[in-house]
């Protein structure tokens, strides 16, 4: 289990609310975790999400710009892409 309660008050440091924020992944390349990652973002389609497949195409990196309200909001979404097998949080 991880502890982010050091991101968080990171965030509520440095982050105003609402904004416009990065998340990063890097996971094998793997059709199911990916479509797993993108669904934590999709309930509304505002997601601007990229994936970037390594050069020898074993993994991927999956960068996602979405506005956000809150620190707990970020919390949630990593926590959930946490649960994910192989998903690495950067």
């Amino acid at each position: 289990m991880n502890d982010w309660s050091n991101l968080k008050a990171r965030l509520e440091e440095h982050q105003p609310f609402p904004a416009l924020y990065m998340f990063k992944f890097i996971l094998n390349s793997d059709n199911k975790k990916i479509a797993q990652v993108e669904a934590l973002f999709n309930e509304d389609n505002t997601a601007e999400i990229t994936i970037r497949q390594s050069n020898r195409g074993r993994y991927v990196s999956i960068t996602v710009k979405q506005m956000v309200n809150t620190v707990e909001e970020i919390i949630h979404i990593y926590e959930m892409a946490s649960a994910i097998p192989g998903v690495m949080i950067l």
